[in-house]
């Protein structure tokens, strides 16, 4: 396995939470060892994501 660190842009639903994060990322088929938002405008969230892949 390799953890492979990427930002990924979600939209902004104005009402972040844990599992609105986990479920976009998981719809984008990535496994999250860890996840932060590290930026926010009006139309997007900047997840930054250490992904696993096989």
């Amino acid at each position: 396995m390799k953890v492979i660190s990427e930002l990924i842009k979600i939209k902004n639903n104005q009402n972040p939470s844990v599992e609105y994060i986990e479920n976009e990322l998981t719809k984008l088929n990535i496994n999250p060892l860890r996840w932060a938002v590290v930026h926010v405008d009006d139309k997007m969230y900047t997840i930054s994501v250490a992904n696993l892949k096989e």
